[in-house]
């Protein structure tokens, strides 16, 4: 991927000035991204990884990529905190992805809560969005965050034949990528994975700008159309290890999953669990 045609694109679409990096080989796009951060440089940017070795997801789980496969991108942005909720914009990310997904004709796309995407129930995208915070003031008088926006998306899987992913927890068998659903679904046209890139980034901007008016509305649009594990039985996977068995109910105004669990409902944070879907 080049940067002057991701920085180009961003200009002519998202009229914005962004500073793009191109990692040839990096361990996490995220971890770089925080250390920029903590190091002062200025908001926002965008890093891309031609190849991440040490990727990772959610609670210590680890992303494979294989050099020149799939797409790793963060996207490190300024965001007022103090009236808006962070717990909102996981799934207002996600929906960039499906938007992404949706635009090379791919249907069955789908938000499996908090943070991942799903293609007729494989997952082919993964979010981690982390947080620092900066001692400047905002312009209506809280205080900006700097929140690195991590992005895995399977563009070519065909590489890695055997094994697993995010440290285990699900095999290559429950994953999916962009070059086989095109495939699988007779789309026509296979999209050049730069253009790809482009796309994504290109909607994740989008999202970042306007997440103050239309993170409630994204919210509705989840709810609506794309969650995936809205009556399911689902497994929850507590921090210490333990698992509880209910069926999800969908998700309330601060985007918490509910579950019925014997009859009650109980409600988790994205921060304190993690969740499997049984099919």
């Amino acid at each position: 991927m080049r940067e002057s045609v991701l920085r180009a694109v961003v200009a002519e679409t998202s009229n914005l000035d962004l500073d793009v990096i191109v990692h040839e080989r990096i361990d996490s796009t995220n971890d770089w991204s925080l250390q920029q951060c903590k190091a002062g440089r200025d908001l926002p940017f965008v890093c891309f990884a031609e190849e991440q070795v040490s990727g990772k997801g959610r609670r210590g789980k680890r992303w494979m990529m294989s050099a020149r496969s799939n797409i790793a991108m963060s996207l490190a942005w300024s965001f007022d905190l103090t009236h808006q909720p962070l717990s909102l914009l996981p799934l207002s990310v996600a929906l960039a992805i499906v938007k992404t997904l949706e635009a090379l004709n791919l249907t069955g796309v789908q938000i499996k809560w908090p943070n991942d995407v799903y293609v007729h129930g494989k997952k082919i995208a993964g979010i981690l969005i982390e947080t620092k915070s900066i001692k400047k003031k905002s312009s209506s008088g809280g205080y900006l965050s700097a929140v690195v926006i991590g992005v895995g998306l399977n563009y070519d899987m065909s590489s890695l034949s055997s094994g697993v992913i995010d440290g285990g927890s699900e095999s290559l068998s429950e994953i999916t990528d962009i070059k086989s659903e095109i495939n699988l679904q007779d789309v026509e046209k296979i999209i050049d994975r730069e253009v790809v890139a482009s796309m994504l980034l290109r909607n994740v901007i989008s999202i970042c700008k306007n997440f103050q008016q239309d993170s409630k509305q994204n919210l509705e649009k989840f709810r609506a159309r794309y969650d995936y594990c809205k009556n399911r039985a689902i497994d929850i996977i507590l921090d210490n290890q333990e698992m509880v068995s209910g069926v999800a109910q969908g998700v309330n105004k601060s985007a918490e999953l509910i579950v019925m669990i014997d009859g009650e409902n109980c409600v988790f944070n994205s921060a304190e669990v993690s969740v499997k879907v049984d099919l």
